[in-house]
């Protein structure tokens, strides 16, 4: 597995505080709130967050992912 940099993590969440790249965001969704923020407080927290907060975003991110994957393939339902 490829180890990502901290700058790269970083740049993938701050992308993920500004849309959900799926359109309608889960209601479980860990950036939903802070997409309802201005701009500049969106960069401030995202740029604040530490490896631990930038990785568990990511994960939640490629579930909801699979998640998705999975429903439109008829996998769960």
């Amino acid at each position: 597995m490829e180890l990502q940099t901290l700058e790269y993590k970083r740049a993938w969440v701050k992308g993920l505080v500004f849309d959900c790249p799926f359109g309608k965001a889960f209601d479980t969704c860990l950036t939903k709130e802070i997409r309802k923020l201005g701009i500049a407080d969106r960069i401030d927290i995202s740029k604040s967050m530490d490896e631990n907060q930038l990785d568990q975003i990511i994960a939640h991110h490629q579930d909801c992912l699979l998640q998705r994957e999975e429903s439109l393939s008829g996998v769960n339902g």
